[in-house]
């Protein structure tokens, strides 16, 4: 058999070409990188969920998120950091759940005082939250840390919050509250307390909790003297 002509074009480009190199895959965009810890916290979060904080895998969340154990560790190194990292995107999601319900923050003192605190009853009653509750309860956090972790980022930034809104809507005051916190805590401590009294022994309707929200703000903004 006759062999094929060698073109000469060709032959003299091949000869002159330097071999490429494989090319190696770089750092993952911003917006792969976001979308990759989103997977990984929605895979945690359901298997906490479901099999709680002790029988959860980091592998098999690894698994899940469609990963390698090695990326899944070098972002979050253990799985009390994971769980805190589920809790603190999940504060995030209700917040902004309860925007959306609720729409834009008013503007009028009383009334933004009113929006927060239907806020917290409402986030009080989610069964999420109470079921991220039974989760924590059921580690063995011996120092307790992650249940700090929850309450810092739930109880005290709803006092943060209610504490820069007196502040706020306080400024025209002929005299300013003495102690703005302390005042948060007296709101937050009758709702909180109120919930908690009742959901032990009945089921709390959604606008029995809403009536009750307002009814402790009007309590406590009508006793402005005490502040």
């Amino acid at each position: 058999m006759t062999p094929a002509p060698i073109n000469p074009t060709l032959a003299t480009e091949a000869a002159n070409t330097t071999p490429q190199a494989p090319l190696r895959p770089g750092r993952p965009t911003l917006a792969r990188s976001e979308a990759i810890n989103a997977d990984i916290l929605n895979a945690a979060r359901d298997h906490f969920l479901s099999l709680g904080f002790e029988a959860t895998p980091m592998e098999s969340v690894a698994v899940a998120a469609g990963i390698s154990k090695g990326t899944l560790y070098s972002r979050y190194p253990t799985k009390e950091a994971l769980l805190q990292a589920v809790v603190a995107d999940r504060l995030q999601a209700w917040s902004a759940e309860a925007d959306a319900r609720h729409g834009p923050m008013p503007t009028d003192f009383k009334q933004r005082l009113n929006y927060i605190a239907r806020t917290i009853l409402e986030s009080l009653a989610s069964e999420e939250i109470h079921a991220f509750q039974r989760v924590l309860t059921s580690t063995a956090d011996a120092g307790g840390e992650l249940a700090r972790a929850l309450h810092e980022a739930g109880h005290r930034s709803a006092i943060a919050m209610l504490s820069e809104t007196i502040l706020q809507g306080t400024t025209n005051f002929p005299v300013p509250p003495r102690d703005p916190t302390r005042v948060a805590e007296m709101l937050m401590s009758m709702l909180t307390g109120w919930y908690d009294a009742h959901r032990r022994v009945r089921d709390i309707g959604h606008e029995e909790a809403m009536a009750f929200a307002e009814h402790a703000v009007d309590v406590i903004f009508h006793g402005r003297a005490a502040w």
